[in-house]
């Protein structure tokens, strides 16, 4: 996926923390700890079974991010992200000394 200005203002937007979706994050933390608590205590203490938590835990960042940035629920319009206005003076291949 290209990087839009667009893209960008969703990605740096601060999080959306109204109930219903801190309620969907909740739920999906719990289950992401219900298999972190599995794997600590089927896996032995190890390299892998620090690799696979952390996995859980960059599972739930995003999926978290995605609620934030993505979600629209029902009555919802879907946002316009922030606009950034475009540089002023030449074309960016001419600043950065291209043709």
């Amino acid at each position: 996926m290209a990087i839009t200005a667009r893209e960008i203002g969703i990605r740096f937007a601060p999080p959306r923390t109204d109930e219903r979706r801190n309620a969907i994050k909740a739920q999906i933390s719990a289950k992401a700890e219900e298999l972190a608590r599995l794997i600590h205590e089927l896996v032995p203490a190890s390299r892998e079974e620090s690799e696979a938590i952390y996995g859980v835990e960059a599972a739930v960042q995003w999926a978290h991010c995605g609620v934030d940035r993505r979600l629209v629920l029902p009555g919802e319009l879907r946002p316009l992200a922030p606009t950034v206005p475009a540089p002023a003076g030449p074309p960016a291949a001419e600043r950065l000394g291209g043709a």
